[in-house]
């Protein structure tokens, strides 16, 4: 009985975390649609790698009075494959 009614007061809650608030990009504050793209870009640079050379010179201050030639390379995760796990384990 008393795991019956902890799984009645329990519920509302598991439901309500799998409903998600569903807003336009129209709906949002520049602060929140900034903090957005703040969130997707930093996320993206963590899978991402740059190398390069550099002729001239750094300074203490890092600023570098030359030439530098950099390449960025990032490799990211199949999103289809991350989907599909996702509706597997759920049924």
């Amino acid at each position: 009985m008393k795991r019956l009614l902890a799984l009645i007061f329990l519920s509302p809650l598991l439901i309500g975390e799998e409903l998600k608030e569903e807003r336009f990009v129209s709906e949002l504050t520049i602060t929140e649609l900034t903090e957005i793209v703040r969130n997707i870009v930093e996320e993206s640079i963590e899978q991402c790698v740059v190398s390069g050379t550099m002729e001239g010179r750094a300074k203490v201050n890092l600023k570098v009075e030359g030439e530098v030639i950099a390449k960025m390379e990032c490799e990211f995760e199949d999103t289809t494959k991350i989907n599909v796990i996702s509706e597997e384990t759920k049924g």
